[in-house]
């Protein structure tokens, strides 16, 4: 995700400090593809190209550190974050299930401007382009389009906990992905897809139907083109709350414990 912000709400301009500037010229170098998973962040030349000290260079590596985007190993050195098919699993469990929150309640607060906002970036997502140029732009417009989703839920931590959760998914799900992948075309259009119907879902202004769009299209996507094995039992209310994680509710107990003075 891109973590700059060019105009605050009040519409001054934020100008970002020179260890803002230098982590946003490596996300950049990232999601171009320049950088790919698993390459050693060379402190030398980072400091002498971006043309600033080791310190803010530091500066800036901690901060792509924090957003999972780098990941540091010691007495070896930082390295671009490489992300496997487990580590999507594992960060679909938590993120989905808070996304549906945010779902939710973007579908009950949903106004004309906002769905046209969302058509919008919807539409900007498609093209048949997989040039570094291309899988930028359509990175900008998914990450975006879930951005403006956060907003319209109207929870500040909430969408605070999305940003960190899902900002190296967004990242590393199409960096390097999708040039001189066969199958990248068909990725791109099951993507546009998912956001229809996610798009779709938010329309019906039915917090429960939006959420259960959202999470069955969602698992779908990843299962499918990244032959994840996501349950989506698991992410549901009705299978957290039940003994085999298939939607059967488990009868919860008649009585409870009571607490006594006599024991404490």
């Amino acid at each position: 995700m891109d973590s700059s912000s060019p105009k605050s709400n009040t519409g001054q301009l934020n100008i970002p400090t020179a260890p803002q500037a230098a982590a946003q010229a490596i996300r950049e170098s990232i999601i171009s593809g320049e950088l790919s998973g698993g390459d050693r962040i060379i402190e030398q030349k980072w400091a002498a190209r971006l043309g600033i000290g080791q310190p803010t260079l530091r500066e800036a590596l901690n901060e792509l550190t924090h957003q999972g985007l780098l990941r540091k190993v010691p007495a070896r050195g930082t390295y671009v974050t490489q992300l496997s098919p487990e580590d999507y699993r594992l960060i679909q469990e938590v993120r989905i299930p808070l996304e549906a929150i945010a779902i939710g309640k973007a579908a009950e607060n949903l106004t004309p401007e906002a769905d046209a906002e969302l058509t919008a970036l919807v539409a900007a997502m498609t093209g048949t382009g997989m040039a570094a140029t291309d899988v930028r732009h359509f990175h900008d417009c998914d990450v975006a389009f879930h951005r403006r989703i956060w907003e319209l839920a109207g929870n500040e931590y909430l969408r605070d906990t999305l940003e960190a959760v899902t900002f190296r998914l967004f990242v590393f799900s199409v960096v390097g992905r999708w040039p001189g992948n066969s199958n990248a075309l068909n990725e791109r259009i099951a993507a546009v897809q998912q956001h229809l119907s996610i798009l779709e879902g938010l329309r019906s202004r039915n917090k429960q139907i939006a959420r259960q769009v959202f999470i069955k299209q969602t698992v779908h996507y990843w299962n499918t083109q990244y032959g994840l094995e996501i349950n989506e039992d698991e992410l549901t209310l009705s299978g957290w709350m039940s003994a085999d994680g298939h939607g059967e509710e488990t009868p919860l107990p008649l009585k409870y414990p009571k607490y006594s003075k006599e024991k404490a």
